[in-house]
């Protein structure tokens, strides 16, 4: 069974062990209080509660064994199971067998029966404290605050199964004392986890992120303005979308460059309730230029403006976006395309943005209004044809083509050296870009993505049904022209997670890394030159696309499969996954690090990368939200 299939099936077992354990131990109680009274007959209560038992054993067997089948497909998935949820509920689960079980079949509600199987609960109801609240690692606090409750709850219930008379003062005093305390840590830890108003995260170093900037003079500057303001657009059907643009369209306006040339941005803002940055999505630009709010920069309020140079040195598809409150300003419209190109197009080379408005997958080219369908273009037969498609939206999307075999000629910007595909599709991560390269042939051609796409034609002919054929592992297709490092300066582990944690100061249903939620997951502390490891653990429901800043990553593996190698910048861990990536610390800076599912982000899943005395000026605060 896939590591994703036993996480589900273990967030089942977790429950149905608790509520089984619960209702068990509440029968027990309620048919001892009845036999004692003389209500109802001893004989059938017992059976019952046996039955009950046997349940709650049943469901501890399955979590136990779910557990060990996890294990092997790495610690991260296991190790709260199995040194801390298991460890509490084994022993009294076991005792509960081998006493409890015996003596209720002959009808006895004595204590040594009831002991067992409500220590059994507590330990049940602390594994779900463990399931939703820790994850991995463990924490050594709340570990031992639950063991504590367990390890406590037990004498307690003893004490209470044979008391003759009504609870003594010293155990009403305990039980006060207990409530205050867990009132008084709660509230404890939500006060400490709240946000101060004002937040530097890398406050120490020598060199500051300002100075990290694009030169200052250059001789082949192509310059572009960028206005933020909300518009209405209107898609291909007509129908109008109300959106955040640049220059009053989204996508934005194509920014199209030749490499070696120096790119200056204005961007310049008339958003009347929100800051704008622009962040270019998968290019190595200096830090300072790199447009996260709080970290490399102010966000840019109405009336403002900001100017972004870096050289064009790096050829291939990105995109621009804005990185304040990019959940809800990306999403509406606050994006476009950046090409850099080599040497001058050939045929028909165009950006396709795959975009989400108003609940509708639009395809947009750069010189036509989003199409919320099918988007049509008309190409001689034997015009080369590249498509750098890009996935600006917050979901994965399936890509294929069909009418004409095609290759994918480059993975997030970077070329591969891949074989060529018929009716095989290819899965494109959030954030992610694939240039599709082909001959246009004397029929037509589809591009499918879902319900969208764009169809090239030569004028006659029908169109091809949508590709249908399987998918390709993205990691294996071809190679990024790299060999895997032989050693490691240093090596980090990201375990990424769906957990209740304290967010803001409130417990909250978060993505988390290693346990924790932005900004109080440990930094990436990295050094110039350095070649880095992590492992990226997704033990949650959904895919995470990472997106490491001012960098590409290195795909080694994927669940133990040695990949190509692949250079990638927004690679999809999906549920049950375990990638290792290789990061080459070539671009000194503070860099953000986050899923590119931009509502995870919002919800915890960021962190950052920060080079060995880098240090920045800027704040989160009531102004800069990078996520």
């Amino acid at each position: 069974m896939s590591a994703a299939a036993l996480i589900a099936l273990d967030r089942i077992l977790v429950i149905l062990v608790a509520v089984s354990w619960g209702f068990a131990g509440g029968h027990l109680l309620l048919s001892r209080a009845a036999v004692r009274e003389g209500r109802g007959a001893a004989r059938r209560a017992a059976w019952w509660s046996a039955a009950l038992v046997a349940l709650a054993l049943l469901a501890t067997a399955g979590r136990l064994a779910t557990t060990v089948a996890l294990a092997g497909h790495g610690w991260w998935f296991a190790a709260e199971k199995a040194l801390l949820a298991l460890p509490l509920l084994l022993p009294p689960a076991l005792a509960a067998a081998v006493l409890s079980l015996p003596r209720l079949l002959r009808g006895h509600f004595g204590p040594l029966t009831l002991i067992f199987p409500l220590t059994s609960a507590y330990a049940a109801a602390a594994g779900v404290v463990v399931a939703l609240g820790m994850g991995y690692p463990l924490s050594p606090y709340l570990s031992v605050v639950l063991a504590l409750a367990v390890l406590g709850g037990a004498p307690a219930t003893w004490s209470m199964l044979t008391r003759t008379g009504p609870p003594g003062r010293a155990w009403r005093v305990a039980g006060a004392v207990v409530a205050l305390s867990a009132l008084a840590w709660s509230g404890l830890s939500m006060w400490n986890a709240r946000l101060p108003s004002s937040l530097r995260l890398a406050s120490a170093g020598s060199v500051d992120v300002t100075a990290l900037r694009g030169p200052a003079d250059a001789t082949r500057v192509r310059r572009f303005t960028l206005t933020a303001r909300p518009a209405v657009i209107r898609l291909a059907s007509g129908r109008g979308v109300e959106a955040l643009t640049f220059d009053g369209r989204s996508p934005g306006p194509p920014l199209r460059v030749r490499q070696g040339e120096t790119v200056e941005v204005r961007l310049r803002s008339l958003l009347p309730d929100r800051g704008v940055t622009l962040h270019w999505h998968g290019y190595h630009v200096p830090n300072g230029e790199d447009g996260v709010p709080g970290l490399t920069q102010n966000a840019v309020r109405e009336g403002g403006e900001f100017v972004y140079r870096f050289r064009a040195d790096q050829p291939g598809s990105y995109w621009y976006h804005t990185h304040e409150t990019p959940n809800r300003a990306l999403q509406a419209g606050l994006f476009g395309m950046f090409t850099v190109d080599p040497v001058t197009p050939e045929g028909f080379d165009e950006p396709v943005a795959l975009h989400t408005f108003g609940g509708a997958l639009t395809v947009a080219l750069a010189d036509a209004p989003p199409a919320d369908g099918l988007a049509t273009r008309t190409l001689s037969p034997g015009t080369p044809v590249r498509l750098r498609v890009a996935n600006t939206d917050n979901a994965p999307h399936t890509l294929g083509v069909s009418g004409v075999p095609y290759r994918i000629a480059a993975v997030d910007g970077l070329p591969v050296t891949g074989r060529t595909l018929r009716d095989e599709r290819a899965q494109l991560a959030a954030g992610g870009r694939y240039d599709l390269v082909f001959t246009m042939p004397s029929r037509p051609v589809l591009m499918s993505a879902g319900a969208a796409g764009l169809l090239l034609t030569p004028g006659v002919g029908a169109a091809p049904a949508p590709s249908a054929g399987p998918l390709i592992d993205i990691t294996r297709y071809g190679s990024g022209g790299t060999e895997a490092p032989r050693r490691f300066d240093r090596s980090y582990t990201w375990v990424l997670d769906r957990l209740i944690a304290l967010r803001g100061g409130v417990p909250r249903l978060s993505h988390t890394v290693n346990g924790q939620v932005w900004p109080r997951v440990a930094p990436a502390l990295v050094k110039q030159g350095e070649w880095i490891r992590f492992t990226v653990v997704n033990r949650g429901g959904e895919p995470h696309p990472m997106h490491p800043h001012g960098h590409h990553v290195l795909v080694l593996s994927r669940d133990g499969v040695k990949a190509a190698p692949i250079w990638m910048d927004s690679f999809d861990v999906g549920p049950g996954e375990v990638w290792e990536v290789a990061l080459r610390a070539g671009n000194p800076g503070v860099w953000l690090a986050h899923c590119h599912e931009l509502t995870h982000a919002a919800e915890g899943m960021t962190l950052h990368l920060a080079y060995d005395g880098v240090r920045s000026p800027f704040a989160l605060d009531g102004h800069n939200h990078p996520e």
